[in-house]
């Protein structure tokens, strides 16, 4: 990768994982922004744009649907022909919501006008903010149309797919009232001329990483990395209003408990990025399972079983990520072996997991849920060790229960300064990304 600055490298599979993750939130829409990303680009490069440009514009496609989270699952989980005037009202607000969220992204700030006007129409009829003409940034110009050419490219449930013949029919058709002049007519140049082949899930992501290239700093400081894993995880917890704050506060009882393991260096760093990633999966998870007040079916229950391993694989794709999988992946194996989704017991569970499943259960238990209210600490703490040796690993429940007292009574206070004191080695790893050791970045495009 470039440099090898393991800091860079960490930070870098983490936008990656944002990407991937993105589209396990969007249910049916699941590789619309992949997609989008790679018009955007062809037709970025069709303009002429340079390869900053070009980046920015594959990470403002991907991620300009941020702010859909939390805010209108149901308009791709319970897909209809059209949208109840409730459910346009809330979409409307995505532009804003998702400019906000990526300019707390640190490297990604510039994006915001992009993502936030990428519904604006050149004659002034879209939104936010009704631009129109010029006056629209000509990146969110080019993300209006390939936002556009991905839709009308895929299935939606009033309509099948468009073929590429129709698609550039729509695009003629909308010149100078949704697209500009000089976009849309880089479109309709760039396909007579071949260029808008198909979609390749490997093209595009040789096309994020050579993106990451290009938008990176040489080194990435922990700071850093630990704001975008806090952003990552604030994404995970939009989705289900009933777990704001839940990966911050693992992730702080993580490094708790195994500061009474004496566990140090690599394993701590590791347990702490795990306690924001471990949920990565739920993403996936329709919301009105996560948010049901009554007792899931075997259907629902399926979706919940399934993300501890829907969130592994997202890592497991990314290899400077990859370290953290097993912590993922086996969070809610007991003990006993009456867990999922392996169906593991006693040493047999990696100990990361061990400490993620008490540390997990125990939040949950405190927190409030749809289908239950808050359990007081001192009796979640009870059940902690009632359990031992049966939901938890003795070892770990052993040394969650030793856990100091001032940690559980801080978890739903975060202090200013609780970043700068957690584990700064959370960006350090022992081996770069080996998709980065060639002679040298790839062509944007």
């Amino acid at each position: 990768m470039g440099g090898l600055d393991p800091g860079r490298a960490f930070y870098a599979g983490l936008l990656e994982a944002l990407t991937n993750v993105m589209g396990s939130a969007k249910g049916y829409l699941r590789d619309h922004g992949p997609r989008a990303a790679t018009m955007a680009n062809r037709v970025g490069m069709e303009l002429g744009l340079d390869d900053q440009a070009c980046a920015e514009l594959v990470f403002a496609s991907v991620l300009c649907d941020m702010g859909m989270v939390g805010l209108a699952e149901d308009a791709w989980e319970n897909p209809v022909a059209e949208l109840s005037e409730d459910a346009r009202r809330r979409v409307r607000q995505h532009p804003e919501r998702s400019e906000t969220r990526i300019r707390e992204i640190p490297h990604l700030e510039n994006l915001g006008a992009l993502v936030r006007h990428h519904h604006e129409w050149w004659d002034g009829s879209g939104y936010p903010d009704g631009l129109g003409g010029d006056d629209i940034p000509l990146g969110a110009q080019i993300l209006r149309l390939a936002d556009t050419v991905a839709a009308l490219g895929a299935t939606r449930p009033h309509r099948g797919a468009m073929a590429p013949g129709e698609i550039l029919a729509v695009v003629e058709e909308s010149e100078g009232r949704e697209f500009g002049p000089d976009v849309a007519g880089a479109y309709v140049e760039m396909v007579s001329n071949g260029g808008a082949s198909d979609f390749r899930v490997d093209d595009y992501q040789a096309l994020v990483m050579a993106s990451v290239e290009r938008l990176l700093p040489r080194k990435v400081s922990p700071p850093s990395t630990n704001q975008l894993l806090t952003i990552v995880a604030n994404l995970i917890d939009a989705k289900d209003p009933y777990t704001a704050g839940h990966s911050r506060r693992v992730a702080v009882l993580a490094v708790a408990l195994a500061d009474q393991l004496g566990l140090t260096g690599e394993i701590k760093s590791a347990l702490w990025a795990i306690g924001y990633l471990h949920d990565l999966g739920k993403l996936a998870v329709p919301l009105r399972v996560l948010a049901k007040e009554g007792k899931l079916t075997d259907e629902e229950f399926g979706f919940i079983r399934a993300h501890p391993t829907d969130g592994a694989e997202i890592l497991e794709g990314i290899p400077t990520l990859r370290h953290l999988t097993e912590g993922v992946r086996y969070h809610h194996e007991r003990w006993d072996g009456a867990g999922y989704p392996a169906g593991l017991w006693g040493d047999r569970i990696p100990l990361v997991a061990q400490v993620m499943a008490v540390c997990d259960a125990y939040d949950a238990m405190t927190s409030k849920r749809a289908y239950r209210d808050s359990v007081p600490p001192d009796r979640a703490l009870a059940e902690v060790a009632r359990e031992k040796g049966g939901q938890f690993g003795p070892v770990a429940a052993e040394g969650f229960l030793s856990i100091p007292g001032d940690i559980f009574a801080g978890l739903h206070v975060p202090r200013p300064d609780e970043l700068r004191e957690m584990p700064r080695r959370a960006a350090i790893l022992r081996h770069a990304d080996p998709r980065w050791l060639k002679s040298g970045p790839a062509r944007v495009g």
